[in-house]
């Protein structure tokens, strides 16, 4: 899930759309400050993934992909009665105690403020080992990925 999930919080936050490109005050929390927008992100790149997963399962029978599960059904086979609410992949992101209070990778800017760190190991390394191979299957497999076509742009 890194490969979904770590480049598309961090584009959530750090896109164009949402910041304006100057140092921040304070580091932003990462998993339990995922909002709408990017939820939105993330259920786009789930989406995405679990169409090439189709797509996989109906070419090749037999194919056991039954673990290639969503974002939201991965929280919730993995922190099972951890998370308080489990309404919305949002709320198991915003909820889930194992991530509290972990921040976005930044690195120190001017004045004790931060910028974001994008060349972190949440970009640096899943999205060349896991979100490019989605999007490679995806074209291979002939599905459109728009999310991961903007996430990788960005």
């Amino acid at each position: 899930p890194g490969a979904v999930i770590h480049p598309g919080v961090m584009y959530g936050r750090w896109c164009p759309e949402k910041w304006n490109g100057k140092p921040v005050d304070e580091k932003p929390l990462f998993y339990q400050g995922v909002e709408e927008f990017s939820e939105n992100i993330l259920l786009g790149l789930t989406g995405e993934v679990q169409a090439v997963r189709k797509k996989m399962a109906e070419l090749i029978p037999g194919l056991d992909l039954k673990d290639a599960v969503d974002l939201k059904q991965w929280y919730l086979d993995c922190y099972s009665g951890q998370m308080t609410d489990t309404s919305s992949l949002r709320a198991c992101m915003n909820t889930n105690p194992g991530y509290r209070g972990l921040t976005h990778p930044c690195k120190d800017a001017d004045n004790g403020k931060f910028m974001p760190d994008l060349k972190y190991r949440y970009l640096a390394e899943d999205v060349p080992t896991g979100m490019c191979f989605n999007k490679g299957l995806g074209e291979i497999l002939g599905i459109p990925m728009p999310t991961t076509d903007k996430v990788l742009a960005w």
